[in-house]
């Protein structure tokens, strides 16, 4: 079912309700007159809007809850086949239908259609036979493809419209009108009197747009990106060495970009494994945020840990550990964020493992043999399911460090690229198989052994998988000649 079909449908069950002053409003007008599918709908009443919700719900067979008894929304899921369809019913902002489109942020939102004077009989759902309500000019704009605000105080009666306004500018690929950004940068402190969670929720939007990279250097442009990770002005202008071409604020911004760039040509790269990785990017790890969007904001955070490391002696500057010191500014970052601590682990070990795959590649090129499968299971081991788009962030750094270091170097991205692509034949064909089937378990070891549970089993354990995943470890067998050879040091 097409999404103006679908619409129409839940709209006739609205209708069925006969009821007066109820409109479908807001991003979902836009969102038609843009043909874009729908999965929010927006619907403003006069009054009763728990009642009218709650019967929705029962004739849909939804989900209804209460969002906000003191804006008076409350909000009906539905599942439609893989897709989850939202359902928004809220009082008016005002009196009436024009004083609430009046109450809202830019002029494409500002739209309105009466549900209540449809009629099912003939219910044919063509945008052109619909009067819309569109007392700012909304259509206008969206021909114009132009983010304009409705009125100068919009950002200062709720300044999360700052970042509002980079978002659909990104989402639509639309111009915010110079006016708006003009009262962005004088008001972007503003949003420091945002909750972090409203924050985020519009952060992370914006890194699932194609072009992140390109909309993140707006919010930084438009001072915002201060506001939200003030992290971030210790690191600009701060040079990094004769090894880099841009200073470390740059090289973060190009990171992310180039980090684009490479899932964009990842069959390119990784033709083989190009699929499995794009599924993998596509988990969602909390609602709105995939592991797409962390490994970007990874990516842009995985340096913030130089500012406070660096040392220089004569003409060379070191960073010694910042991965580890950048791990914990960026957990509290997403603590900051209001992140799940899913989210949190995976920002943590991108960062604390992002130098690695780089150091694995510096040995495979003084010595092919250097890049040894006890080195690569130990990267997984400590990178865990993370791993994957360490491989990916270490290629983009490479980009952003050297873009154009001739292929033969230890330090050009195309050697690093061929270096991640052992470590994936590894761990495909190698680490993830082994995972799935344990070479030998604790109940066995305890009464093979007669070894008591406790902590001497995990480390038995862990240094059976170390060894076969070096290689050392072929079967079972292999496993209880190791143990019986080696149990007198693990007792001791």
């Amino acid at each position: 079912m097409g999404s103006l079909s679908v619409l129409q449908h839940y709209l006739s069950i609205i209708t069925s309700l006969k009821l007066k002053e109820i409109y479908l409003v807001g991003g979902s007008v836009r969102d038609i007159l843009l043909k874009i599918a729908l999965r929010d709908i927006d619907i403003a009443v006069s009054s009763g809007y728990l009642k009218i919700a709650k019967e929705f719900a029962d004739r849909i067979g939804g989900s209804f809850f209460v969002m906000s008894k003191e804006e008076g929304v409350a909000r009906v899921i539905k599942k439609e086949g893989r897709k989850t369809l939202q359902f928004d019913f809220a009082m008016f902002k005002g009196k009436d239908i024009l004083e609430d489109l009046s109450n809202r942020d830019f002029t494409i939102n500002a739209m309105a259609i009466e549900i209540s004077k449809f009629r099912i009989s003939n219910f044919e759902f063509q945008i052109s036979n619909f009067k819309i309500i569109d007392p700012y000019n909304g259509r206008r704009d969206l021909k114009d493809k132009i983010i304009r605000l409705i009125k100068p105080n919009a950002f200062s009666d709720d300044p999360l419209r700052m970042l509002r306004a980079i978002r659909f500018a990104s989402d639509l690929d639309f111009k915010i009108e110079d006016k708006a950004i003009e009262y962005i940068k004088n008001l972007s402190s503003s949003l420091m009197t945002v909750s972090s969670e409203r924050v985020r929720d519009e952060l992370f939007k914006i890194f699932k747009n194609e072009r992140a990279s390109y909309y993140i250097s707006m919010l930084e442009e438009h001072r915002l990106l201060n506001v939200i990770i003030p992290e971030i002005k210790d690191m600009k202008g701060l040079k990094q060495g004769c090894y880099h071409v841009y200073e470390l604020w740059m090289h973060s911004l190009k990171t992310v970009e180039y980090i684009e760039q490479v899932i964009k040509d990842i069959k390119l790269y990784f033709p083989e494994y190009s699929n499995r990785i794009k599924r993998h990017l596509r988990l969602e790890i909390e609602q709105g945020i995939d592991r797409l969007s962390l490994l970007k904001f990874a990516a842009l955070l995985h340096d913030t840990g130089k500012p406070s490391t660096i040392k220089t002696d004569e003409d060379k500057i070191s960073f010694y550990q910042h991965w580890i010191v950048g791990a914990e500014i960026n957990k509290d970052i997403c603590r900051r964020l209001k992140m799940s601590a899913k989210s949190e682990e995976i920002v943590r070990r991108i960062t604390e493992n992002h130098m690695r795959p780089l150091y694995l590649t510096q040995l495979y090129y003084e010595n092919k043999a250097g890049l040894t499968r006890r080195a690569m299971y130990r990267f997984f081991r400590d990178s865990g399911d993370s791993g994957i788009e360490v491989l990916l962030l270490s290629i983009a750094d490479a980009m952003a460090t050297q873009p154009h270091a001739p292929a033969t170097t230890a330090v050009s991205y195309k050697t690093v690229a061929e270096v991640i692509k052992r470590i994936l034949d590894y761990y495909y064909n190698e680490y993830k198989q082994q995972r799935k089937r344990p070479i030998i378990s604790g109940s066995y070891l305890i009464k093979k052994f007669n070894v008591e549970p406790g902590h001497v089993i995990g480390r038995i354990l862990k240094d059976i998988e170390e060894h076969r995943g070096a290689g050392l470890l072929k079967n079972k067998n292999d496993a209880i000649n190791y143990i019986k050879e080696n149990l007198h040091k693990w007792l001791e």
